[in-house]
């Protein structure tokens, strides 16, 4: 896509990340991150993020970035996954440079981490989108497992009840068409869910099963 203001969609106020409570609690990490050092992995991020069955870090870079960051591994991971769903999320819906850093912001990342962010996605949003417009035309993946879990927030306070249940659901994608083996595994998406935004999502696939029975 252009990435000129014909080519990428305007905010129009509407939210196209969801700012959950798991990436407001990823911002605040990111914030921690050495600003002059993050450009470098985020380009890391986005140039292999369309590679299936394919590990952006290995173990031992992935000790190098926690020392490098001075983060523990949990809280790395969080980043990382994190920096891989904005970049994912900007494409889905083609989000403009500077929509996307707006919308970092109001997740709770400072300026100077989302001009960063921005920048990589302004240098590399054309090259990426076409790359994952290659892999659609592979065919589509299928699921094949899933599994989930609650994420419990706490409050502020250690009086305070619990805040923002959500549901992390973990789908295990392949495509059992593949020739190469490798391919057939797939991969997996991990997708949080508000209690509303759950409810909707099930009201969606009751709609889609409706309209299965009666082509049935």
């Amino acid at each position: 896509p252009d990435l000129g203001d014909g080519g990428l969609h305007e905010s129009a106020g509407e939210e196209m990340i969801a700012l959950t409570s798991r990436l407001r609690e990823a911002a605040a990490l990111v914030n921690r991150i050495n600003a002059q050092k993050f450009p470098v992995m985020l380009t890391r991020i986005l140039g292999k993020l369309h590679l299936r069955n394919t590990q952006i870090f290995s173990d031992a870079e992935r000790e190098q970035l926690c020392e490098m960051f001075s983060l523990n591994a949990t809280d790395m991971e969080t980043v990382l996954q994190a920096c891989a769903y904005v970049f994912e999320q900007a494409a889905y819906h083609i989000i403009r440079p500077d929509v996307l850093s707006e919308q970092l912001h109001e997740a709770g990342m400072d300026d100077e981490h989302c001009e960063a962010i921005s920048t990589v996605w302004a240098e590399s949003a054309t090259e990426f989108v076409g790359k994952l417009k290659q892999q659609t035309m592979s065919g589509p993946l299928q699921l094949s497992g899933s599994q989930y879990r609650l994420h419990l927030m706490m409050g502020e306070s250690q009086l305070s009840t619990l805040q923002e249940p959500t549901a992390l659901f973990q789908f295990a994608l392949g495509n059992p068409e593949a020739s190469a083996a490798a391919d057939r595994v797939g991969e997996e998406l991990v997708v949080e869910f508000s209690h509303s935004e759950l409810y909707g999502f099930f009201q969606k696939l009751e709609n889609i099963q409706q309209q299965l029975d009666r082509l049935s």
